[in-house]
């Protein structure tokens, strides 16, 4: 790839106390998924067990921000999916309105959460949100997609189409250039920043072939690049021969965890051969038309997602794709989201700062 670099080795608190709750264990459950109100009642605990960690997230030093402001609006059933009212949260900086009152009209970040497509929050990654506006001088927005089980594929990336349509609809208003968008996400999120674009273009060829909409909306989201923080890429491989991939599979997210986002996300076995759902899975053609010329992968070294990341980098490098693929060394999946309350991990500024450094450089360039 055109740039393949290791964050260098170093042990932090945050990054010690990082283990896993549970020891992960080998079973799989797409050949007999449980219930769905059983999955729910579980989901339904997470959450409330990651409402606490993320709370614990906040009290190192600096503190991450609160949303500028929220916007909400109706999403269009694309696929068979019920519209909804999904939130917007809208990571700004200090002098955006005087700016916006003066035309300016900021690039913009859209950015979706982790949480295995069962959990988070649109705010979840505020640190990354800060880091954003403060080294690039761009909004960030965060989509509150709905949440498996009770929205199981494809509902997160219908919405997070949805999101894009909405605020390129709205650019004006909002401050932003509808020309310059980045998304970003983190594990499921990472997912969906290849998985959106995809859906976007087969969406897009769906309504220049219907009677009256031959030019398209009046505005169409013009995605320039991809940040994909530690992304699961091919979900067509179980969790099992994930671990059997992974450097240190004692390291890896627990199968009590990854068990529960599989079956609540993927409504059958059938599902996960999706683009929509595994990104790898779409052809060349499709990879090469619906993402953008500009892609980042920040990979850790002791994730079971770390091989096919950069199997699929190293893919997108071969069809033409500008690739910059960072293997964080030692560092677990989401290591920059550790509920430890007294530090944080020094790896994850390092990366933040490197990633906005990298996006600067592609928005400046448009």
């Amino acid at each position: 790839m055109q740039t393949t670099t290791q964050i260098s080795r170093s042990t932090s608190p945050a990054a010690e106390t990082a283990a896993p709750l549970l020891a992960p264990r080998s079973t799989d459950t797409r050949s007999n998924p449980p219930s769905r109100w059983s999955l729910t009642l579980q989901a339904r605990v997470w959450r409330f067990l990651a409402r606490i960690g993320f709370y614990l997230h906040t009290f190192p030093k600096p503190s991450p921000p609160a949303p500028s402001f929220f916007r909400h609006f109706t999403s269009t059933a694309l696929d068979g999916t019920q519209s909804a009212t999904l939130e917007l949260a809208f990571y700004v900086p200090g002098d955006y309105n005087h700016q916006k009152k003066r035309g300016k009209r900021y690039p913009v970040v859209v950015n979706y959460h982790g949480g295995g497509f069962t959990m988070g929050r649109a705010s979840d990654d505020a640190r990354w949100a800060a880091t954003v506006v403060r080294e690039v001088s761009a909004v960030v927005v965060g989509v509150a997609y709905r949440l498996a089980p009770e929205h199981p594929f494809p509902t997160a990336v219908e919405d997070g189409v949805c999101a894009l349509l909405y605020l390129s609809a709205n650019a004006d208003s909002l401050g932003i250039d509808a020309g310059k968008i980045c998304l970003s996400g983190f594990s499921a999120g990472g997912n969906l920043a290849f998985t959106i674009p995809l859906r976007l273009q087969t969406h897009l060829r769906t309504l220049a072939q219907e009677p009256g909409e031959q030019n398209g909306p009046p505005l169409l989201p013009h995605i320039v690049s991809i940040i994909a923080w530690y992304p699961s890429v091919d979900n067509r491989l179980t969790r099992t021969q994930r671990r059997a991939a992974s450097l240190d599979p004692s390291k890896t997210l627990p199968s009590l965890l990854t068990n529960l986002f599989d079956a609540s996300y993927f409504p059958s076995q059938e599902s996960v051969a999706s683009p929509y759902a595994s990104p790898a899975a779409a052809t060349d053609e499709a990879l090469m038309t619906a993402l953008p010329d500009h892609i980042a992968l920040y990979l850790c070294e002791w994730d079971m997602l770390l091989q096919e990341g950069k199997d699929f980098g190293e893919r997108l490098e071969a069809l033409g794709k500008r690739v910059r693929c960072e293997v964080i060394e030692e560092r677990r999946h989401a290591f920059d989201k550790s509920p430890w309350p007294f530090s944080l991990d020094w790896k994850v500024e390092v990366c933040y700062t490197q990633a906005c450094g990298w996006l600067s450089e592609v928005f400046e360039g448009l």
